[in-house]
């Protein structure tokens, strides 16, 4: 049976029986901390190299920011993809176009010149009729007058 011993004395008598003990303990944390040195170079090389991600964080904004119209553009080249066959199938079709335009140009400088000289006649004709306008009211109100013939 053990007797009881005052605190302080108990504890020392706990640090004589761990003592045997000890060279062992110091030697297992001496091998668990032997890297440390090695340890403490490599995290001051990753501070070193983390100092540029600042200046890289704000690259990588201006790069999304450049890059943010591409959605946009994806889709008008998809569009322009959509429309492709219908381009190839008109550029096919432009040099029939050519023959058809010069063929047209005499026609069309004879419709010119008609137009001219219809919208000349035009003109004359208003110039005429617009005095014979006041004339030709006063006439038809003139023929409501007469009674009207029997009628069929």
């Amino acid at each position: 049976m053990r007797t009881f011993l005052p605190a302080a004395l108990t504890d020392a008598l706990d640090g004589v029986l761990a003592l045997p003990a000890m060279p062992l303990q110091l030697a297992r944390i001496a091998e668990a901390t032997e890297c440390l040195p090695e340890i403490r170079r490599d995290i001051a090389r990753v501070a070193e190299a983390t100092q540029v991600l600042p200046a890289v964080l704000a690259e990588v904004s201006d790069v999304a920011r450049a890059t943010a119209v591409l959605g946009e553009i994806d889709e008008h080249t998809e569009h322009i993809e959509r429309m492709l066959p219908a381009l190839v199938e008109l550029e096919r079709s432009l040099p029939g176009l050519a023959p058809a335009i010069a063929q047209l140009s005499s026609p069309l400088e004879r419709l010119l010149l008609a137009l001219d000289r219809l919208d000349a006649t035009v003109t004359t004709l208003a110039h005429v009729a617009e005095p014979l306008q006041g004339p030709a009211e006063r006439l038809g109100r003139l023929a409501e007058r007469f009674p009207r013939r029997g009628r069929v």
